[in-house]
């Protein structure tokens, strides 16, 4: 087997890696293209004749198709190398299995009766290669009843939770637009392959890294819904453009050239904002005075009252006065505003990538920068078969890879510490994400200052008694999710002494991980080039909302804010012709962020495992989710045009919609995309007479009438209940899905029996659920191993076993608020 020719190349954080990549669309090659932004030598096979099928998504140059100028397939290839076999021939599976002897990873998405009927499922695969890591991603699972079912991101999004939640109520529930389900699936899946990765370094055994689509999605973005669920009987709702869990002003409106989207939680924040307004007549007023009954009770009548004032400016006018004023406030940019966008270009994030037969175009750069291990610059993605010569001139030199005698943990990241400064939603589920996969996670917080997300109200109806006994940091259920299998230091930062136990502590880890606003690591003498004085091989993860450096490094943000400004909130809603709905319900940012910051920080560690040496890795959060929209910045370029909302409607289905089913709010998701799915669908529907008309004869017919096709669709659909016809669907081999609330994921024996929602048993709550991991590893045993900490429970640990700090000096530094 060839070398990777790229030699002459800085070495990135995964230079020693090989991925064999072996999917089509979206969630598997989008894993293959961020180990390969790592520095993996990432090899795409291909079957002969028309390749991956996401050659046939687009955008396209000028609309018109062709197997080398897709968008998307573009987008998501970039830096491999491309192969074309065929695995159910004899040649072909010979070359195959050859290149799975020298690869580290395969990473695999392929239908479930396609592995079934090669041989190359995970129990065939771990006995001719016990070495591979195998990771195999798909709508659902490996495992539960669902593991079979066919499905797409439509179907994901609906499984999930997210596609309940979005959209209007009484309108059919909306999915995330340019397959982004299946892009978060594969960050996802990046991520706990390297996991696997550090696992084999020590075992020399592989693993099945399994991921479900609907999983990632269900628990780490929509999972938190479930206490809402369990203690207010709230199963999910859609509010439009508005973040109903949240407090007003917290929404998109439309301004004098577009829209904005503001979201000033903090006390603080909306009084600026109402500074900003000037004195208003309802100021004074008591029904306008309560942000939450503003926000759950009459949210349309406190939005008119603030609607004129942005009607009147431009998205410009209104960005300068919220930045000079401290509001959460910017614009929602299209994406020809994202090409142009000053914070992005700034700091040089776009890069431009020469394909031969597509042209020239400007890419949405990595998500991560690093000091040492610098993301490589991007190459074009493969032709078909491109590199076959040179992967398999050398085939017979394959060096199979045998399992190592050392021992091994059943969690891989258990020899790391990792220091959590992390407050709220992105930094502390980053450090999650590194504890549920055994990590040391050392929460660094304090009275004086405290996270978040332990602050204002339990969620668990009328605790009087326990805000009476001073318990309400301990009762939030929210916080308990993002910050389980960790431990609680309390240190007050505002103090000399509370740095020093801080560095204290650094010098004795491995990570350290913030998502401190620009500058706050360096006023606290925590900034890179003092923490590399205290320990040299230290791994330091930051999380600014918009980048260290830039003209808006300073703007607040949280995860709809930074929605906005990425091009993601300018494509959710029904249709270019309507209000823009914008919201998702769900923190999509920060999740995104917190999943690239860890994956980016296990690549850092197996850097520092093979040569010594840390380093300083920025995850600015407005990159890490413009990174993953390279199918709009591109269709931006290709066709002349920034494309709006367009509901459901995707150009290689039809159907493909959200329809209404039998009962109160309940619907199905429905996606076909090939021939023999429109067959099968119709055998489904008892080979209605419409069906057979010319109008529906080809798939560009029904795209041509897809508003008569979606008619006659839920025409049908209406008359089923949703769980009962999935099933019909998928006996007939379509992509089906109900779209599920919480309270229908709750229930769900097939996420039951993934471990999709845990009982943990907490100190103050009793027996709470919380989510579960979002992809499973079957060399690890873990989920929940212990509750999320109360406030300081393992000060002793730390200052005492950790630092070596009496119960005299503990004592004494608790009395002057050091330990606070």
């Amino acid at each position: 087997m060839s070398l990777d020719p790229r030699t002459s190349l800085p070495p990135g954080a995964l230079d020693r890696v090989r991925v064999v990549e072996w999917g089509s669309l979206v969630s598997a090659p989008f894993c293959g293209k961020a180990l390969a932004e790592l520095g993996a030598d990432v090899i795409k096979v291909e079957p002969p004749g028309e390749g991956d099928a996401s050659r046939g998504l687009g955008p396209f140059p000028d609309g018109q198709p062709h197997p080398e100028r897709s968008g998307a397939f573009l987008f998501a290839n970039l830096s491999k190398r491309g192969v074309s076999l065929d695995v159910n021939q004899t040649e072909g599976r010979r070359r195959f299995d050859l290149l799975l002897e020298s690869a580290d990873v395969l990473v695999e998405n392929q239908p479930w009766d396609v592995l079934q009927e090669t041989g190359l499922d995970y129990a065939s695969l771990s006995e001719k290669f016990p070495g591979l890591v195998v990771t195999s991603i798909s709508p659902y699972g490996r495992s539960g009843p669902y593991r079979e079912y066919r499905g797409y991101d439509l179907n994901a999004n609906a499984m999930s939770g997210l596609s309940f939640g979005t959209g209007h109520p009484h309108r059919e529930p909306l999915t995330t637009p340019m397959h982004q389900a299946g892009c978060l699936a594969g960050v996802g899946a990046a991520f706990a392959t390297v996991a696997a990765l550090l696992a084999r370094d020590l075992s020399g055994r592989g693993q099945l890294v399994d991921v479900a689509e609907a999983q990632v999605i269900g628990t780490l973005l929509t999972g938190y819904h479930l206490p809402t669920y369990i203690y207010r009987g709230v199963a999910g709702f859609r509010s439009g453009n508005r973040m109903r869990l949240g407090l007003f002003p917290n929404c998109v409106l439309p301004c004098k050239d577009g829209y904005v989207c503001i979201d000033a939680p903090q006390m603080e924040q909306y009084q600026r904002f109402l500074d900003l307004l000037g004195d208003q007549p309802w100021m004074e007023q008591p029904r306008f005075r309560d942000r939450r009954a503003m926000s759950d009770q009459y949210p349309e009548e406190a939005e008119a009252l603030i609607a004129p004032w942005f009607m009147e400016r431009t998205r410009r006018e209104i960005l300068d006065a919220c930045i000079e004023n401290r509001i959460p406030c910017v614009p929602v940019q299209t994406f020809d505003d994202v090409l142009e966008d000053p914070q992005l270009n700034a700091r040089q994030f776009f890069q431009s990538v020469e394909h031969p037969d597509a042209g020239n175009y400007r890419y949405p750069g990595p998500p991560y920068r690093f000091s040492q291990t610098p993301c490589r610059a991007y190459q074009p993605a493969p032709r078909l078969g491109q590199h076959n010569k040179e992967v398999f001139a050398g085939a017979s030199e394959a060096i199979k890879r045998e399992p190592a005698p050392t021992p091994d943990s059943s969690l891989p990241l258990s020899r790391y510490r990792v220091v959590d400064f992390g407050t709220a939603w992105a930094g502390p589920m980053a450090a999650q994400l590194l504890a549920d996969l055994g990590a040391q996670v050392i929460k660094v917080e304090s009275r004086a200052r405290m996270d978040g997300l332990r602050l204002g109200r339990p969620i668990m109806g009328d605790d009087i008694a326990g805000g009476d006994r001073g318990l309400w940091p301990e009762l939030q259920p929210v916080f308990h999710g993002i910050n389980r299998n960790k431990q609680s230091v309390t240190l007050n930062l505002r103090t000399a002494e509370g740095l020093g136990l801080a560095r204290e502590l650094i010098a004795s880890s491995d990570v350290v991980i913030n998502n401190y606003s620009p500058g706050v690591l360096e006023r606290l003498g925590l900034d890179y080039p003092r923490l590399r004085e205290i320990r040299p091989d230290i791994v330091l993860v930051s999380m600014p909302s918009v980048g260290d450096t830039g003209p808006l490094r300073d703007v607040l943000a949280y995860a709809p804010i930074i929605q906005a400004l990425s091009g993601l909130m300018s494509r959710v809603g029904y249709s270019e012709d309507e209000p823009l709905v914008g919201e998702l319900q769900a923190p999509w940012s920060d999740v995104v962020a917190a999943v690239h910051a860890a994956l980016a920080a296990l690549a850092a560690l197996r850097h520092r495992e093979l040569t010594g040496q840390g380093q300083y890795v920025e995850v600015a959060q407005l990159e890490a989710t413009t990174s993953m929209l390279g199918e709009g910045i591109l269709e931006c370029q290709m066709t002349g045009q920034a494309a709006g909302p367009q509901g459901n409607y995707d150009p290689d289905f039809a159907p493909h919609n959200n329809y209404l089913c039998a009962g109160d709010d309940q619907w199905i998701s429905i996606a076909v995309r090939t021939e023999e799915e429109w067959q099968g669908l119709c055998r489904a529907m008892d080979n209605p007479s419409w069906a057979r008309e010319s109008g529906f004869a080809t798939k560009a017919r029904r795209l041509a009438n897809i508003r008569e096709l979606d008619a006659k669709m839920a025409a049908w659909t209406s008359g089923f209940n949703a769980e009962e016809l999935v099933g019909r669907l998928q006996e007939h081999g379509v992509a089906a899905m109900k779209v599920m609330s919480i309270e229908d994921q709750f229930a769900d024996p097939h996420l039951q029996e993934r471990q999709a929602y845990l009982e943990v048993e907490h100190p103050h709550v009793g027996i709470e659920w919380l989510y579960g991991m979002p992809w499973l590893l079957s060399g690890v045993s873990g989920g929940i191993r212990s509750p999320a900490p109360t406030l300081g429970q393992h000060n002793a640990l730390a200052l005492g076993d950790l630092l070596g700090l009496s119960a005299g000096e503990i004592e004494r530094l608790e009395a002057a608020q050091v330990v606070y």
